[in-house]
């Protein structure tokens, strides 16, 4: 993965989104969407963000965010294994997501 030209600084308004890989669907079943949801609470708004918005669609995701910390790189990835992970095991699949 390419690295940003600029670095993250915490106190600014970031976009943050992510896609599916081969531009597939990441949330399948309502229940995927409020474990995401879970997720996100548990390694972003406790650690590094605040979200101010988001959205959340069949095959990707969007966030508007406040950096509170410069950890956001960790809290990203954290969310992605985990989601990734939860995702595998309940569809009997693997390989990655994103």
């Amino acid at each position: 993965m390419p690295r940003r030209r600029i670095s993250l600084e915490s106190g600014n308004f970031y976009h943050i989104y992510n896609r599916g890989n081969n531009r597939e669907n990441i949330f399948l079943e309502r229940e995927n969407y409020l474990y995401f949801l879970k997720l996100v609470k548990l390694h972003l708004i406790t650690n590094a963000v605040d979200i101010l918005s988001y959205c959340l669609m069949p095959n990707h995701y969007h966030f508007l965010v406040y950096l509170r910390d410069e950890t956001l790189s960790n809290a990203m990835k954290s969310l992605s294994l985990a989601y990734t992970k939860a995702i595998n095991k309940r569809c009997n699949r693997s390989g990655v997501l994103f």
